[in-house]
């Protein structure tokens, strides 16, 4: 075997296991960013897809602009949005019996108006009293779930960055790599 096929061998060799390590980093980075199920190569594909059609509509511009052609017109359907709003209350009902005859008893009557409002002001505090509990104990639950999501996402954060730098690692190790075959692939056209 002649030096000029080893050096092309060697080249061959490095640059095909450069590209799969630039591939395999691509891949590694792609997924530590992009969304849990997102597939990495029909987003190559798409991304491609768009390029393309990009380039055709720039290019029929071109020579329907030259050729003085007007722009074809595009209609499509309007759109209709809805919204839909909903308000909740809650009302409560405090039933008495029947008030005693102001005048026949206006003691009486005079002090079963007093009971019943300090019946409803009691009720009225008590109700007070159990919302800014209540209110209390959601916003201390929110704070704990808010905690406990901004620790998640740092730590998804952390996990995410070293993902995509162990891709950008092997990335460059195939970029070297690559590097390495092409200067073989010199050395072979040195040799020859």
């Amino acid at each position: 075997m002649s030096v000029e096929t080893t050096f092309n061998l060697i080249s061959v060799g490095f640059s095909a296991l450069g590209l799969l390590n630039a591939a395999d980093g691509f891949r590694r980075t792609f997924r530590s960013i992009a969304a849990p199920g997102d597939p990495f190569f029909r987003r190559v594909l798409a991304t491609e897809a768009a390029m393309l059609e990009r380039w055709r509509s720039a290019l029929t511009h071109a020579v329907r602009r030259a050729f003085r052609r007007p722009a074809p017109t595009n209609t499509g359907p309007l759109g209709a949005a809805l919204s839909v709003e909903a308000a909740m209350g809650v009302r409560g009902l405090v039933q008495f019996g029947p008030l005693p005859d102001v005048t026949q008893e206006p003691a009486a009557f005079t002090a079963e108006v007093e009971r019943r409002l300090n019946r409803v002001f009691q009720l009225s505090q008590d109700v007070q009293h159990d919302l800014r509990q209540e209110e209390q104990g959601r916003i201390k639950g929110d704070q704990q779930v808010a905690s406990d999501l901004v620790a998640q996402i740092s730590a998804l954060d952390e996990q995410a960055k070293r993902d995509a730098l162990d891709g950008l690692h092997e990335q460059v190790l195939g970029w070297f790599l690559i590097a390495v075959g092409l200067l073989a692939q010199g050395a072979a056209l040195i040799a020859s």
